[in-house]
């Protein structure tokens, strides 16, 4: 019988930072130079790429790759593998992956870790025996999932890099003419900035555009209530992650008193966490974000939401290809798939390490057609990126 006879996880720090939010500011870094504060948002961010990589080796020399969504602190991620996941899977089959999610999940769930790093790693190591289950049977994970029905995403450019609102505009542009189906802004600065701000990329853009915008977080339900209404009027298609991550209730009123769509989900781990929200009515649209949730329990929220009849449009922040690979390959399958979330920077970043490069064909996310996720690593290319190894074997 296959089993697992060696688990490998990379940190890595990459000398490249990727300004998603375009005119955010860079106020430096607090004590140890690796992560700071923008300006106008709650989030810690760090000063350039960081990222966990994880593969999984079995018996027979087949191996897998995993990426949870790691961009601070990817090393707690690779301990809690290193010391307490890795060795669990160590002698089992890897094939046996929902039975390996649960296994590890409840793990540690009764002493409260049903979200954060112990997600993030389940998450990477879940993604990786996907791959070998894959490449066992010599057919795609979207395959294995139910079978893709589309080959390519429609996607949307995530973050308008620019200086200036008029280099905003043409870097959207560009990714539109390039056949990007939408653009999303990220807001945060201040009600009436943002109104403004949105009201000139919209001028800017055109009328018939795909515009969304994502929030951070960053408001209250009473200001969030007059933003939301001020983006309705000039056709803004969602309001992404609008209110303090705890206050499901004020999404809920929030959703029902606007006509644009509510869309979140990127932080929460489970079908548990999302089910909560569902039945509140406290969005529109679910972004599940498989690198945190693992391929497993994200077509199981993504059911859910079948379920409630709701759109999914899968979280990606700034990862690099594995989990694109593993998202795409996920999205492929569903039926109630929206649209998917991209960051051409970190796509031409991720394309240096991979043996076979993703791509993009007029705007769309080609889903890779190869064993597994269909992608793999070149690990020469990948020495000069890795900070600290683990690894733990029979």
């Amino acid at each position: 019988m296959l089993r697992i006879d060696r688990v490998q996880t990379f940190a890595l720090k990459i000398p490249h930072h990727d300004n998603f939010g375009g005119l955010a500011s860079h106020p430096g870094a607090f004590v140890g130079g690796e992560y700071y504060f923008e300006k106008h948002w709650n989030e810690v961010y760090s000063t350039g790429t960081r990222a966990l990589l994880v593969r999984v080796e079995a018996s027979d020399g087949t191996y897998g790759w995993g990426e949870p969504q790691a961009p601070i602190a990817p090393e707690v991620a690779q301990q809690v593998i290193d010391r307490v996941l890795g060795p669990m899977l160590i002698g089992s089959d890897p094939t046996q992956v929902n039975r390996h999610w649960e296994r590890m999940y409840k793990s540690m769930n009764v002493r409260g870790h049903t979200s954060g790093f112990m997600l993030d790693a389940i998450a990477g190591l879940d993604a990786a025996l996907w791959d070998i289950t894959g490449k066992v049977s010599g057919s795609p994970v979207s395959a294995m999932l139910g079978g893709a029905v589309r080959t390519t995403l429609p996607a949307y450019v995530s973050g308008l890099r620019g200086k200036s609102w008029d280099e905003q505009v043409e870097y959207a542009l560009k990714y539109l003419q390039d056949g990007y189906a939408a653009i999303k802004l990220y807001l945060g600065e201040g009600l009436q900035y943002d109104i403004t701000h949105a009201q000139a990329i919209r001028s800017g853009i055109g009328p018939d555009r795909r515009l969304l915008t994502d929030w951070l977080w960053g408001y209250g339900l009473v200001d969030g209530t007059r933003l939301g209404r001020e983006l309705e009027d000039i056709g803004v298609e969602w309001v992404e992650t609008p209110l303090a991550v705890e206050d499901r209730e004020g999404h809920a009123r929030l959703a029902d008193a606007l006509t644009v769509a509510v869309a979140a989900g990127e932080p929460m781990r489970t079908r548990y966490q999302f089910l909560d929200w569902f039945n509140a009515g406290a969005l529109d649209i679910a972004q599940p974000d498989v690198a945190r949730c693992g391929i497993t329990e994200a077509k199981r929220i993504a059911d859910l939401a079948l379920s409630f009849h709701r759109p999914v449009a899968f979280h990606l922040g700034l990862s690099l290809g594995i989990s694109m690979a593993a998202t795409w390959h996920l999205a492929s399958v569903l039926p109630n798939f929206y649209i998917q979330e991209a960051h051409p920077p970190m796509l031409a970043l991720s394309n240096e390490i991979l043996l076979t490069p993703l791509e993009v064909k007029s705007g769309e996310l080609v889903v890779p057609i190869g064993p597994g996720l269909g992608v793999d690593i070149d690990l020469k290319a990948l020495e000069p990126w890795i900070s600290s190894r683990g690894e733990v074997s029979r």
